[in-house]
């Protein structure tokens, strides 16, 4: 069991940082385009949030509160501090990230409407951009932390042998 919810973990992890650098990749791609291409690269983004991302963080804090609970308990520190990192990510990006995504969409939609680049869009897109990278950070110390214990924990191992 304990197999299967690393590899479900590791999925996670590559389909939620996999799809937030083709996000990044898509806003570079966008800039200075034209309303058209930027309303299609915002969608892609819009989709691939809801689609990808979203789901793939739900299966990283599932699995890893899983898999932490069940090895470490609740009371264990270093599972505290990973739950705790897990419901920052959560938090953040349903309350932040996700808004900011939806509005930068709308925004553009109704740019691409009016003929009209609408000066609020950056507003939602620098949102988007600076929200996204809080939860990138967290998610890259959230397994730093992770492979951090375990290296420690087999060189402690490794000394007792």
């Amino acid at each position: 069991m304990r197999q299967i919810l690393k590899l479900l973990h590791f999925i996670g992890l590559t389909i939620f940082l996999g799809s937030i650098i083709t996000f990044v990749v898509i806003s570079n791609l966008i800039e200075g385009a034209s309303l058209e291409n930027i309303l299609f690269g915002r969608n892609v983004i819009s989709a691939g949030t809801f689609l990808l991302t979203l789901p793939a963080m739900w299966l990283i804090a599932v699995t890893g509160i899983w898999m932490g609970y069940k090895k470490y308990g609740i009371k264990n520190r270093f599972f505290q501090l990973k739950f705790f990192l897990i419901l920052l990510i959560v938090l953040n990006a349903h309350f932040f990230v996700t808004p900011a995504v939806t509005l930068a969409t709308e925004l553009a939609a109704q740019s691409y409407e009016q003929g009209n680049f609408l000066s609020s869009y950056y507003d939602a897109y620098m949102k988007e951009s600076i929200f996204g990278a809080i939860n990138v950070l967290l998610t890259i110390t959230a397994a730093v932390i992770g492979v951090w214990r375990i290296g420690i924990k087999s060189t402690h191992n490794l000394l007792q042998k």
